[in-house]
């Protein structure tokens, strides 16, 4: 090839990668990070707010911005489970978000992205992302709160158990109900002397975790309210459809209630969900050890524990049938935290997981393959026990929230393959390392 064949063809290359960078780019907003309340919440005044409900650790993680709200003094509800987990959610949080201010310094004032000359610059799907569908959403964009937001937030939460009964400036009698969805997850049931009325959350009917649902608390009540449901057409295309519905109410002093209740027990318990995970999951643990089997690493990033527990148990099963020893790596900052809390919380779990603990056995696997030396807990990928383990090169200078970028080099250069799992409850981050990158 001649000289000037050579240099056309590396100003084409330039200018491909060039356009391919600014398309990268236009995807992106490099900026502090800053999160996005739920629609008008800034508009809303906060001291008419009497009454707050949680029913999820993801519920959670919006609450100090709620509470840190001048005016705001309204009674908050949630189970002992969802707030120890939402508060660890929370500083995990926190400690990303501060980790991004030691080494990249932070925005002052408004960002820079949010003036309407930089908005017009973005493209369609991201200013969308930025502005809403009309265009009005900008306003609900604030910055992270702080460690000390997180704690005062907590401290204003009354916890409860399951059934346990809370009263409501003495005129309305709350409780929570399990959903089924994870671990401390609940629906609630509000009485007052005039109107019984449910609150339905996004619920799970099968779970190999959390307690099961309990749709036994939805009896008798003259209103129920939903909010998306986990389950997709559990109630629809089926022939038992018409056999539940809110307005149904239910006397268990009758025979034909006691055959309403197997009618829709069966109807709940006989969806695909639970199938249809099992399946996901499968495939999930199949993926690992082909690209260990082909040897590389992988980075699962996930942000529900309850499916961090079940791969913590199903990929060790996987490796094990495929004769293959690999060490299998958590990264959090409450990972250890977090799998010590699950095995003290039997009246929390599952039927299953209790017959565990009354035969002896741990509640969970990892407990035992954290003893065997098979899982490991950091608390992120620049602590010193996880260089210890792994030897890699990199780059000096290379931390904070380019941790990605650090298990990329440590699952490319590490001798040993090896499974990484980064606990990221907002921020995730998606890679998987296979033996095409080496």
């Amino acid at each position: 090839m001649e000289e000037g064949e050579q240099t056309y063809d590396f100003a084409v290359n330039n200018c491909l990668d060039m356009r391919k960078r600014q398309k990268i780019l236009k995807s992106l907003i490099c900026a502090q990070p800053w999160y996005k309340t739920p629609n008008n919440l800034h508009l809303w005044d906060p001291s008419s707010i009497d009454l707050v409900l949680i029913s999820s650790t993801m519920g959670m993680l919006a609450l100090p911005f709620l509470t840190q709200t001048k005016g705001f003094s309204a009674k908050i509800y949630a189970t002992e489970a969802t707030t120890r987990l939402g508060q660890l959610m929370m500083e995990d949080l926190v400690l990303m978000h501060n980790e991004f201010h030691h080494f990249f310094g932070s925005d002052s004032g408004s960002p820079q992205w949010m003036s309407w000359e930089e908005l017009e610059l973005l493209s369609p799907a991201l200013r969308q992302v930025a502005l809403g569908k009309d265009g009005t959403e900008l306003g609900g964009w604030m910055p992270l709160y702080r460690s000390a937001d997180v704690e005062d937030c907590v401290k204003k939460v009354q916890t409860l158990k399951y059934a346990e009964e809370a009263w409501y400036n003495g005129t309305l009698l709350i409780k929570a109900f399990s959903s089924g969805l994870e671990i401390g997850s609940c629906n609630w049931t509000i009485n007052s002397p005039k109107r019984n009325i449910a609150c339905i959350s996004s619920s799970k009917f099968c779970s190999v975790n959390a307690m099961e649902f309990d749709y036994h608390a939805l009896r008798g009540n003259d209103l129920i309210l939903y909010s998306d449901f986990s389950s997709e057409g559990v109630l629809t295309n089926d022939e038992h459809d018409n056999n539940f519905s809110a307005s149904t109410t239910y006397n268990s002093s009758t025979p034909s209630a006691d055959n309403d209740d197997l009618i829709l027990k069966e109807c709940l318990l006989r969806n695909d969900e639970s199938l249809e995970e099992r399946e996901k999951l499968a495939f999930i643990c199949s993926c690992v050890v082909d690209s260990v089997k082909a040897g590389g690493s992988v980075i699962i990033p996930l942000n529900q524990l309850g499916i961090v527990l079940q791969l913590l148990e199903q990929i060790p099963v996987y490796l094990e049938s495929s004769a293959m020893k690999v060490p299998i790596y958590v990264i959090s900052s409450v990972a250890a935290e977090l799998l010590a809390f699950t095995n003290i919380i039997p009246e929390w779990l599952c039927k299953e997981r209790q017959e565990k603990l009354f035969s002896g056995e741990p509640l969970f696997s990892h407990s035992e393959l954290m003893k065997g030396e098979k899982l490991y807990v950091f608390p992120d990928v620049h602590s010193p026990d996880l260089l210890n383990h792994a030897l890699y090169f990199l780059l000096t200078g290379v931390c904070g929230l380019v941790q990605l970028f650090i298990c990329f080099y440590v699952g490319v250069r590490m001798k040993t393959p090896c499974l990484f799992w980064r606990m990221d409850w907002i921020l995730i981050w998606l890679s998987c390392l296979s033996s095409q990158w080496q």
